[in-house]
């Protein structure tokens, strides 16, 4: 799994209108949990933590907290971000402290590769499943997994069985269940058709109503 290095400050009040103003001067507050020790508040810079979490892996990623006046580098996972629906920014993080040689376990994300044959078909690929659990050392973590869908045809799926694994990790996902399958293409019903089967209808419910009346 990547390892990325965050600069990161220690903070000494807490709340909701401490929060609001970091947020306001571009720092997100966050908070570091693990290893029996008490949390640890801290901001991060908005800018680089976003940056961070852009790359391929997203916020699967092993993050090294470079905390000012602190000798100590402690590794972390990002363990939950919250986001503001209303403005899209960043408002919390907290960070799970891990050793690099104890086991962790954790979520990897799921990425297709490949073209499906049941696509050039027509088909539809619908992705059912986007990480799977894992669990193993985190410097055998990688960024992401994949679902190769070279041989899939319509009506075909991609099974968790089916991932590769490096061999130190451990899958913890249900093996059956469906990460990615081909759905048969959608059937368009011509407007002359549909139009028909509308006046049709028409017809059947006047036809009701008058026999009602009657």
């Amino acid at each position: 799994m990547e390892i990325a290095e965050l600069k990161a400050e220690k903070r000494q009040e807490t709340g909701k209108g401490i929060a609001r103003k970091l947020r306001a001067a571009g720092k997100i507050p966050v908070v570091l949990y693990g290893h029996d020790g008490e949390p640890v508040p801290l901001t991060v810079d908005a800018r680089e933590f976003v940056g961070l979490t852009r790359g391929e892996a997203g916020a699967h990623i092993i993050v090294r907290l470079l905390i000012g006046g602190d000798r100590a580098k402690p590794t972390a996972l990002i363990k939950e971000i919250q986001v503001s629906h209303a403005k899209g920014g960043v408002l919390h993080v907290d960070f799970q402290r891990v050793a690099m040689d104890q086991e962790i376990t954790t979520a990897l994300p799921v990425a297709t590769v490949g073209e499906a044959p049941g696509i050039k078909m027509g088909g539809i690929l619908e992705h059912h499943l986007w990480e799977v659990e894992v669990q193993g050392t985190p410097g055998d973590m990688p960024p992401h997994l994949e679902a190769d869908v070279s041989n899939l045809q319509v009506g075909e799926s991609f099974h968790v069985r089916e991932l590769t694994l490096p061999p130190n990790l451990t899958l913890l996902t249900d093996p059956d269940e469906v990460v990615v399958s081909i759905l048969s293409p959608r059937v368009e019903v011509p407007a002359v058709e549909a139009e028909e089967a509308e006046e049709a209808e028409a017809e059947v419910v006047k036809t009701a109503e008058e026999a009602a009346s009657e």
